[in-house]
């Protein structure tokens, strides 16, 4: 072996041994706020059908919706009065009107809409009461407030009875839950119900996604494997644009935090241009290293992590439940192949030998 293919081969590694701790950090990173909020910039999967039926009496003027997936709650008073929304105790939580949406700070309900679980009541600082004087802080310009409400999604990881005997089959699982909003001296109560829907098969997208990484895989055996992988590597880029997109455009964090959310996707769409560049202009070595980053970016940022939707019925993206499957199994299978790619190295371009003699035609 020559001292150049040695110097290559060594350098080869050692971008390599490089690349895996590296991809891992940057992934862990924003392992926190993912962990905490879900899904790709802020959403959760699920099989609960949260739907609001009815506001009683009616208060024209008022309007009840339900986003994420059931996690939050969006009221919009355009009535022209203020309205007030009971906590879990019956105390004033929340203020919407004209004049802007106000929080009730020392509202035991403020405390506990911080988590998704709710803590429990030896759990709530002393200094929270239902019955203690409001202390009002404004959060918003109004006349729309959206919070995340216990009340309006399925709460503890415990499956109910009705759903373990039948899980193929719909069940309403809460037939009532309720929403207290007060005007003046009337109090309106929104009515809801939550319904476990049987998700699809994953299997079959699952099989997709095997199916897209053994064909990057076989494909990069070819002659035209250059091309191949600047295919795959830009189609895997595109499809994860895509499903940020819908959860960024569904979600309603804030966009420093949403931002924060997607920095993993946003590295891998660079490092796979990067990866796209190399292999364009024929820096093979350099290629390989993007290509693994970009792969381990986009298999653990748009395609592990987001493995639960590819079998839950109710998923939080403005791309709807297809389409978002459908970019998932993409990103999923493509990031699985090009790693297997990368690692197992590109193919070398076939070179003649320096000192090699030609043999002169033949004359006839």
């Amino acid at each position: 072996m020559s001292t150049r293919r040695r110097t290559v081969g060594r350098g080869s590694l050692a971008r390599l041994s490089l690349a895996l701790p590296l991809a891992a950090v940057l992934v862990a990173v924003p392992a926190g706020p993912a962990a905490a909020h879900g899904v790709g910039v802020g959403l959760r999967p699920t099989n609960y059908l949260t739907t609001v039926t009815a506001i009683t009496p009616p208060l024209p003027g008022l309007g009840v919706r339900i986003l994420e997936a059931g996690d939050k709650i969006e009221v919009t008073n355009r009535t022209g009065q203020e309205v007030v929304v009971l906590g879990y105790n019956q105390e004033p939580y929340l203020r919407i009107g004209p004049a802007g949406v106000y929080r009730n700070e020392r509202s035991p309900t403020t405390y506990q809409n911080q988590f998704s679980t709710p803590p429990k009541a030896s759990q709530i600082p002393r200094d929270l009461s239902p019955s203690a004087t409001p202390e009002w802080r404004r959060i918003g310009p109004g006349p729309t407030a959206v919070w995340h409400d216990h009340r309006s999604h399925r709460e503890g990881l415990e499956t109910p009875p009705e759903v373990r005997k039948a899980p193929g089959r719909r069940h309403v699982v809460v037939p009532n839950w309720q929403l207290p909003i007060r005007q003046g001296p009337r109090t309106f109560i929104v009515s809801g119900s939550i319904t476990w829907v049987p998700g699809p098969s994953p299997w079959p997208w699952v099989l997709a996604a095997a199916l897209l990484c053994a064909g990057v895989v076989l494909a990069s055996r070819t002659r035209r494997w250059r091309e191949a992988l600047v295919a795959a590597t830009a189609a895997a880029v595109v499809a994860d644009v895509l499903h940020t997109a819908g959860s960024w455009i569904a979600s309603t964090a804030s966009g420093a935090v949403k931002a924060y959310g997607m920095s993993v996707s946003v590295a891998a769409w660079v490092v796979g241009a990067l990866a796209v560049v190399r292999l364009l202009r024929g820096r093979d070595e350099p290629a390989r290293t993007y290509l693994l980053l970009a792969g381990v970016f986009l298999l653990l940022a748009g395609g592990v992590l987001d493995l639960p939707t590819l079998g839950r019925s109710q998923l939080p993206s403005a791309l709807g439940p297809t389409a978002t499957r459908a970019v998932v199994t993409v990103v999923l299978g493509l990031g699985a192949g090009i790693v297997v790619v990368a690692l197992r190295g590109l193919p070398r371009p076939v070179r003649r030998r320096a000192g090699a003699a030609r043999r002169p035609p033949q004359q006839r």
